[in-house]
């Protein structure tokens, strides 16, 4: 599968969060502790969510010779819009000059976006809608939580992904299994901004995305092991017959709580978090094929790939290289 990643130039560390609280409890020590991230990406001032997107894509064309010219289906998973209408992916087709008869979607999903996009793409393809689809992932993660609480703030950065899916690789895409539940919107959700609760110059605190930490700790737990077993199930195929899991970088906590939670052995579990932070839709295929870079995913292997997060959602499926 062709995949490609931009990163921001600017880095973050721990030191900066440590001397903005000034307190024991967010030391440089204590926040890698409490979430195994050392620094993490920041989108330049003059960046935005179309730009990160958009560099991803170009670098995607420069590493595999793509002429995004032909690309029929342009499709951007984010939770960042630049504008509350229309949707951002028109800003992004405009900044890589694709053609008018490109069709564009967007997609308003965050952690399990990446997997969804898949579907999405690869349906589009089997019911002979599109041809070559272009799927992005892109979301401005530090500004989005810079107002938040200290225990949110610390795990987020910025970063984008862009994936080709097409008539030679769609096959590749094993069947995808996905839940909803409704009933956990509030457990991480920003307030005020929509129609519900306009913003009306409240305290940047109370615009900021809030995140009830230990109900979607629960939430992981008790639902994406059950999602690896039955994506696994629903293939016919057992843990043996993966390589390598590839899960959500939510926090080093979550992603050891899943692995002991399956049993998995830990060389198996792809752990990519120390020095990218949380990207949100991004952080599966950054994981991916910053893996795949070094070595350590290679062609043929087979990977399940896992997101869950806000809504809640949650969805998996597993990929050839």
């Amino acid at each position: 599968m062709k995949i490609a990643y931009y990163l921001p130039n600017e880095r973050v560390d721990n030191e900066y969060f440590a001397t903005l609280a000034n307190s024991d409890e967010w030391s440089c020590e204590q926040i890698y502790k409490k979430s195994g991230i050392l620094s993490r990406h920041k989108a330049a001032n003059d960046e935005l969510t179309s730009d990160l997107a958009a560099k991803a894509a170009l670098n995607l064309s420069k590493e595999y010779d793509i002429d995004l010219s032909d690309i029929d289906t342009l499709l951007l998973c984010t939770q960042s819009p630049e504008y509350l209408q229309p949707a951002t992916v028109y800003l992004l087709h405009h900044k890589l000059n694709l053609p008018k008869t490109t069709n564009a979607m967007e997609i308003n999903i965050a952690c399990s976006g990446y997997i969804h996009g898949l579907l999405v793409a690869k349906s589009l393809i089997l019911s002979n809608s599109a041809k070559k689809v272009l799927l992005c992932t892109a979301d401005m993660c530090f500004k989005m939580f810079e107002h938040s609480d200290m225990a949110q703030r610390i795990l987020f950065g910025d970063g984008a992904s862009a994936t080709i899916i097409d008539e030679s690789n769609a096959h590749k895409i094993a069947r995808v299994i996905s839940g909803t539940d409704g009933s956990g919107f509030f457990s991480m959700y920003k307030h005020h901004g929509g129609y519900a609760s306009p913003f009306n110059g409240q305290d940047p605190k109370d615009i900021a995305l809030t995140m009830n930490g230990p109900e979607v700790f629960l939430f992981t737990i008790r639902e994406v092991p059950n999602l690896v077993r039955q994506t696994l199930k629903a293939n016919n195929l057992n843990s043996d017959d993966i390589d390598f899991f590839v899960f959500h970088q939510a926090n080093l906590l979550i992603l050891e709580a899943i692995t002991k939670s399956l049993k998995l052995e830990r060389s198996k579990v792809i752990f990519d978090i120390e020095n990218i932070g949380n990207t949100s839709s991004s952080s599966v295929p950054i994981a991916l094929k910053r893996a795949i870079e070094n070595g350590t995913i290679k062609p043929s292997h087979k990977v399940l790939i896992a997101g869950f997060g806000i809504g809640l959602a949650w969805s998996a499926t597993v990929i050839e290289i």
